[in-house]
């Protein structure tokens, strides 16, 4: 949990880690001014929300994901 509000640069935008997900997935939020479409229940677009990523914290052999890695988060796991 105190991986929360940690920022991260991941796909060259930086972001901020907002969630950690029951799976063992991160949620990460573009701090930029990037942003999505959100669509209702009925498939319509109707407001912009922040670009977001969910990503796995482990790969299939249970060390860190290297998508992570890259991103710098064992730099903030050291640093905790």
């Amino acid at each position: 949990m105190a991986l929360l509000g940690q920022q991260l640069v991941y796909q060259q935008r930086q972001c901020e880690i907002i969630e950690l997900l029951d799976d063992c997935k991160l949620v990460l939020q573009v701090l930029q001014s990037d942003s999505n479409i959100q669509a209702n229940q009925y498939g319509e677009g109707h407001r912009t929300v922040p670009t977001t990523y969910t990503l796995p914290v482990f790969d299939g052999e249970g060390e860190l994901h290297p998508e992570l890695v890259i991103a710098g988060l064992q730099r903030l796991l050291i640093s905790i």
